[in-house]
């Protein structure tokens, strides 16, 4: 029996395969692929170029550093028109008509209506000093006609009244018996100062001008002789006025006014000190 000698082949192909391997196995750690661009940049500077640097469009390299559109910044961002607020800074701000909100952000109507009462001093034929005290009472509507004019200052302090009066005087003997009723229809307006900005208080100066009708009924032993007539009536005062909140989700108010008014009714006069309250819109 003859022994065959094993073939050398296999063992030649796996050193071969260790040889090819080992310059493998020696080659550093992976590194990030470099492309043509990234090699060439750092090249030609000999620095690496900013991250923030925004792209150069044509347009703006051939325009000039002054011409070119500004970032806006922080501070600008506070303002809903920078360009405005940097003219404002260098003092070149340009004078504008605004429109004024006056009359939009105010809830009131300025509307009231008032009952009044006290005392008129009746001119006196018998010549005394403040004349014959007697009570009156009336009403009166008041219209803040400043409201209108959209102006700040005046937005409060001009208003209008629409009043009425009546005082009646009974005087005679068991004999003679004299009755008289005056009617005093007037529409004045007003300007108010009032205690300071935004302040529901104030005082005030009215002139205005109006009527009086008077009913004279004369009794001489049960005797009844009517006289009337109507006279032109000015009249003139000051007084404290209030407007006091009774809500803070509506806009109701309540009005009040202490007054002294002088009534100037041909060549008399009539003095009222009265006391006035009602409500307001």
């Amino acid at each position: 029996m003859t022994t065959r000698a094993p073939s050398t082949w296999p063992l030649f192909s796996l050193l071969g395969c260790l040889a090819l391997a080992s310059p493998a196995l020696a080659q550093g750690p992976d590194e990030p692929y470099r492309y043509p661009d990234d090699e060439e940049e750092p090249s030609r500077t000999g620095r690496a170029p900013p991250e923030d640097k925004p792209y150069a469009y044509p347009d703006d390299e051939d325009r000039p550093e002054s011409s070119r559109p500004r970032r806006r910044s922080a501070r600008d961002s506070e303002y809903k028109d920078p360009d405005d607020f940097r003219r404002a800074e260098r003092g070149e701000e340009e004078e504008k008509d605004f429109e004024r909100m006056a009359r939009l952000d105010d809830p009131n109507t300025g509307i009231a209506f008032e009952v009044l009462g006290g005392v008129m001093l009746l001119s006196s034929p018998r010549g005394q000093l403040l004349g014959d005290p007697q009570p009156a009472f009336g009403g009166r509507f008041t219209w803040e006609y400043g409201r209108l004019l959209n102006s700040e200052p005046l937005r409060e302090a001009l208003w209008l009244d629409a009043r009425y009066g009546f005082v009646g005087q009974r005087d005679g003997t068991a004999l003679v018996v004299g009755d008289v009723q005056r009617h005093y229809v007037s529409l004045a307006p007003a300007y108010e100062l009032t205690f300071g900005e935004g302040s529901d208080y104030g005082v005030y100066a009215q002139v205005g001008g109006g009527i009086v009708y008077e009913l004279s009924r004369l009794e001489v032993g049960g005797k009844l002789t009517p006289v009337e007539g109507i006279k032109p009536l000015i009249q003139y005062g000051v007084g404290l006025r209030g407007r006091t909140r009774l809500s803070a989700t509506s806009n109701l108010r309540l009005t009040w006014r202490l007054e002294l008014m002088r009534f100037r009714r041909g060549y008399q006069d009539d003095t009222s000190a009265s006391l006035s309250a009602g409500i307001g819109f």
